[in-house]
């Protein structure tokens, strides 16, 4: 699945913030709409989506206050690509999970000694989701 998603390129060439609201898909939603919600929640700097659809363990301050963290760091996004979902070999405890791997090319600010600074990158990280109650939900990507 490719999604292009390019968000106000201005200026450094990296682009702007832009906030938005973004919907929470429904129960029903696919992993990977689910992943892809995420991801444009956090470009659009959308707290409440953000929360409705990660597990409810998160811990939401570091998620969201955290110096280096995709909520503050995220600028812009392109080339998402969201691969088929594989359940792992081990799942933590609270219910069936799934992993699956994403690719975008996305720019971020800070991460450096300067963190008005902004750099590209090629951003290939496993996200994993659980099944709570009656959805998928977020429950981190790279190792969480």
């Amino acid at each position: 699945m490719l999604l292009p998603l390019v968000l106000s390129l201005a200026g450094c060439g990296c682009g702007e913030v832009v906030r938005r609201e973004v919907p929470i898909p429904p129960a029903s939603a696919h992993p990977k709409a689910v992943v892809l919600t995420y991801i444009a929640a956090v470009l659009g700097k959308d707290k409440e989506t953000v929360r409705a659809i990660m597990v409810p363990e998160t811990d939401f301050d570091s998620e969201f206050g955290a110096p280096v963290n995709p909520f503050r760091s995220w600028i812009s996004a392109s080339d998402i690509e969201v691969e088929e979902p594989y359940t792992p070999s081990a799942c933590p405890s609270g219910g069936p999970c799934m992993r699956m791997w994403v690719s975008m090319e996305l720019c971020e600010v800070g991460g450096g000694s300067d963190p008005s600074e902004h750099f590209h990158e090629s951003f290939h990280e496993s996200f994993g989701v659980r099944w709570v109650g009656d959805r998928w939900l977020v429950t981190g990507f790279g190792s969480g």
